[in-house]
């Protein structure tokens, strides 16, 4: 299914797959990919990143490839591009500016309706030097 190394771009089957994918599973991904990328890939709209808010909740959804994230873009009809963090920049700097501002992680959504998995930045970044 999904690459064992590193690929410029995923097909179209490799997407469809991927996206149906449990949230535990994507979550998996997310951990194992971007450490072999050496990179993670966020949304960013016309006035910054996107999140998702839910109450007193905010959230930043976060994928393992550039292609699965341009395709949760066109999906949800979101004005936005597919953008590449170098991960240690992410853990160095992203990761403690999230946890000192409360914002949760969103394990690779697929859509909004679909249930995903979120993780703390303290979490998702144990689970990065875990891997």
């Amino acid at each position: 299914m999904f690459p064992e190394t590193v690929a410029e771009t995923l097909s179209d089957a490799v997407i469809e797959q991927a996206m149906k994918l449990s949230a535990e599973e994507r979550q998996e991904l997310v951990v194992s990919y971007v450490n072999k990328a050496k990179a993670i890939w966020l949304v960013q709209g016309e006035e910054g990143f996107v999140m998702f808010e839910d109450g007193d909740n905010v959230q930043l959804p976060v994928f393992p490839h550039k292609d699965l994230a341009s395709n949760f873009v066109a999906t949800n009809g979101i004005t936005g591009q597919a953008v590449s963090i170098e991960l240690q920049e992410f853990t160095a700097t992203w990761l403690p500016g999230l946890q000192k501002n409360g914002v949760e992680l969103v394990m690779f959504p697929t859509q909004s309706d679909v249930e995903n998995l979120v993780m703390t930045a303290e979490d998702l970044a144990a689970e990065l030097v875990a891997v």
